[in-house]
């Protein structure tokens, strides 16, 4: 398959009105629902591909994500918060999926990794093959070993950070990240002279 040196499409989410009920912009509230979406659309893609490790997944993810946060953004208080909070929705969806799939994988062992990767860029073709076992890799692991990995590992999240979006402790985190480094040890080639 191609590369993909772009994010997701995101026509998929479809905008629903907030109606008489829902959000509105005031002094400290988050804004329309609508400026929500235009603002972080983007984040919760990426945030949610790079967990996922496939691009075709990502829509339908994104979507539930803006969902829930459709019928919960009137309790957001704090306009300042709403990245954060989409960041938890995000992480927990993504969860979710990567736990079924995890099923799916129990279910039909034989499986060939997929190409479409997020990590794949145009400019670095030759890592394709190592991403795809990476993930390949990652699939393995259970959601919440994986998670705090890719957000430690592959998106640069600080440890604080990290243990917030996926709703622990950063000593639960940073176990939970020791637990996944044990198992792509292998796969990375960790140097034991620098532990």
């Amino acid at each position: 398959m191609a590369a993909v040196s772009s994010p997701p499409r995101l026509e998929t989410v479809r905008l629903v009105p907030a109606g008489d009920g829902g959000p509105s912009g005031g002094a400290g509230a988050p804004g329309s629902f609508e400026e929500v979406y235009a603002r972080h659309a983007g984040y919760v893609a990426g945030l949610v591909g790079r967990v996922l490790g496939s691009n075709h997944e990502v829509p339908d993810v994104v979507q539930e994500v803006f969902l829930i946060a459709h019928r919960r953004l009137g309790g957001v208080r704090d306009s300042g918060s709403i990245r954060a909070w989409l960041g938890r929705i995000a992480v927990r969806e993504a969860g979710r999926r990567l736990r079924w799939r995890r099923v799916r994988l129990f279910l039909q062992p034989a499986r060939t990794i997929e190409a479409d990767l997020v990590a794949a860029d145009g400019r670095d073709r030759e890592l394709r093959p190592l991403c795809a076992l990476l993930y390949a890799s990652l699939d393995r692991l259970p959601a919440r070993e994986r998670v705090p990995w890719v957000l430690r590992n592959l998106m640069g999240e600080p440890l604080d950070s990290v243990a917030e979006l996926c709703g622990c402790s950063i000593a639960t985190a940073k176990r939970r990240i020791a637990v996944a480094e044990q198992v792509l040890r292998p796969i990375l080639g960790a140097d034991e002279e620098n532990e």
